[in-house]
């Protein structure tokens, strides 16, 4: 089957952390302080699976982390755990950190991009999320949110398939 990739929206991740870094919290090496408690995302979510290759690249064990075990099911969970005071960090996206007002440690940019099949290219309601995520008006609303980067949104990558 032939598709089209089209790029849709870069965003970025990292740890949420309380207002004014009360605890110094520099990065990722800095959840193995004893001090320190954090707040994961659900197994099998794309926060988390990015969140444990990191903590892999970087030599920590999960054990090690206090709160490693304690899962909320979305960005904006997290953020209130870390805004509550339940935990001082946790691996969210930018947008989440900006809504609440909290701190924020830059970790990566994720890119999201949209597969469609060729024999749908051309479907009216296709073309129409296709003519929405190029148009200024959505891009500007996007990136308003913080942490979202829509200024290649819309454009065709590549076409794959016979």
């Amino acid at each position: 089957m032939k598709v089209s990739l089209f790029r849709f929206v870069l965003r970025e991740q990292g740890l949420i952390i309380q207002k004014n870094n009360p605890k110094g919290i520099k990065g990722i090496m800095d959840l193995i302080r004893d001090d320190v408690s954090f707040v994961n995302r659900q197994t099998g979510s794309g926060t988390r699976i990015l969140f444990d290759y990191s903590l892999a690249r970087h030599g920590i064990r999960p054990d090690s982390i206090k709160g490693y075990s304690h899962e909320e099911f979305t960005h904006m969970s997290v953020a209130v755990d870390v805004l509550s005071g339940v935990a001082d960090c946790g691996m969210a996206i930018y947008a989440a950190a900006k809504a609440l007002d909290l701190g924020f440690i830059p970790m990566h940019w994720e890119q999201y991009d949209l597969v469609i099949p060729a024999a749908s290219l051309h479907d009216k309601n296709i073309q129409t999320v296709l003519d929405t995520i190029r148009s200024q008006g959505f891009r500007g609303r996007v990136a308003t949110l913080g942490g979202y980067d829509p200024s290649r949104s819309g454009e065709l990558l590549i076409e794959i398939g016979p």
